[in-house]
């Protein structure tokens, strides 16, 4: 049975979500910030912001010089998160398998449901239809189909606003004519050039290249890019429940630069209640902490350690953080920034410990989350996080994406 594998991708997805929500920014230039200050960074533009070269990471101060006009909007993550959950749901029409890769993609694995690619393209222009007519008329896709997950999301990737491309293993290598190397998912400017040093400047180059040697000499990403590119599935699809994130973490940029360790430590108990609560919404704990913070005239310090037992609650977190804090003298010189991450995650264990309650303050973090989850975030919380309620704020990246609910059972639904 032939592989059938789809690939959505929403159009200046946050910024046509605001577009949807308030007519009157329909055919205007806007910029969805993560802060509206001059130094904020635009994280989405409009189709019409893009089209006069306001691009994704400028900042509100340089968007402005070339636009003076442009609308600029603080991100809603709700917003954006409830409109994701509504288009999540009706890929779930279409197969059992969803993999939710960021905020505004999802692959669809179709192998089993349509018997081949024109039915596939089929089912591609009712998503984009039933998304218009049960999600909001100005919210456009593009979608890419093909036999793997990575030629999917590459012919996706450089096709136009709301259209549909098809591409398989037999005419990729026109396809790849007219691409550059940094068109395909995964190569980057630094693996580019390290692919020119073996004589390959093309995707076809790439393609023809003998996959021994480069092998040999870039390993097993060499072999993976030489795979994709050549319609060879390395992973598949993979529903949520298959998938374990690498790292959960917040990052924030102080709206006030001074040496004031309370403020700092205030903000840093925060940035690990953040942290926490996806931690234990995720039911996953981690081994290690991750902790960054720059300063105003350049500069910094980056730690990353392994922590004896596991994280679970903010309070471990915190703690861990705390002390990297005070060893590092961290309120030396005014911060700029401060970030949280923690990584080598697993699934939640009920391991005890005969010299500390762990299990105790587990199921005591957990009450917090359930109280705040029923009556507000922050309804409780710890006394130092108080009066930042507009500081650290909810944030949504492309890369965080929601939950897909599965509708259907694993029955052929030949189309």
């Amino acid at each position: 049975m032939q592989n059938i594998i789809l690939h959505i991708d929403m159009n200046s997805y946050f910024a046509s979500v605001e577009q949807q929500a308030n007519p009157h920014l329909r055919g205007k230039p806007v910029g969805v910030c993560a802060y509206l200050s001059p130094n904020g960074c635009i994280i989405a533009s409009s189709m019409e912001a893009k089209k006069l070269g306001i691009k994704t990471a400028f900042r509100v101060k340089d968007a402005k010089k070339i636009c003076p006009e442009i609308i600029l909007i603080e991100n809603e993550p709700a917003k954006y998160r409830t409109v994701t959950t509504k288009i999540f749901s009706i890929l779930a029409d279409y197969t059992d398998r969803v993999e939710p890769y960021s905020i505004d993609e999802a692959f669809l694995d179709l192998t089993g449901y349509t018997k081949k690619i024109s039915n596939a393209v089929c089912v591609a222009k009712e998503i984009q239809q039933r998304i218009k007519v049960e999600v909001g008329e100005w919210l456009k896709c593009k979608i890419g189909i093909s036999t793997t997950r990575w030629l999917a999301k590459f012919i996706a990737d450089i096709a136009k606003a709301d259209a549909i491309d098809v591409i398989t293993p037999k005419t990729a290598p026109k396809v790849y004519e007219r691409c550059k190397l940094t068109d395909a998912w995964g190569i980057n400017y630094r693996m580019q050039w390290r692919l020119n040093q073996l004589g390959i400047y093309t995707l076809n180059d790439l393609k023809n290249y003998p996959v021994a040697n480069i092998l040999a000499v870039l390993g097993k990403p060499g072999y993976f890019l030489w795979a994709n590119v050549n319609g060879i599935e390395i992973q598949g699809v993979r529903t949520q429940e298959e998938i374990l994130p690498k790292s959960i973490g917040h990052s924030y940029c102080l709206p006030k630069h001074n040496t004031d360790t309370n403020y700092h430590l205030s903000i840093l108990m925060k940035l690990c209640e953040k942290t926490g609560r996806r931690l234990r919404e995720s039911k996953l704990e981690a081994k290690n902490l991750s902790i960054f913070w720059s300063y105003v005239h350049g500069g910094g310090v980056y730690k990353i350690f392994k922590v004896p037992g596991t994280l679970f609650t903010t309070m471990d977190i915190y703690n861990q953080a705390y002390n990297v804090f005070l060893n590092k003298k961290m309120s030396a010189f005014k911060i700029r920034m401060i970030a949280v991450s923690v990584t080598n995650l697993s699934p939640l264990t009920k391991q005890l410990n005969l010299f500390d309650d762990v299990l105790g303050r587990k199921k005591i973090a957990q009450a917090m989350d359930n109280i705040n989850d029923k009556f507000g975030e922050y309804t409780i919380s710890y006394g130092q996080m108080h009066g930042l309620a507009d500081q650290a704020r909810d944030r949504v990246g492309f890369r965080k994406t929601v939950g897909v609910k599965p509708k259907l059972t694993k029955e052929l639904l030949y189309l």
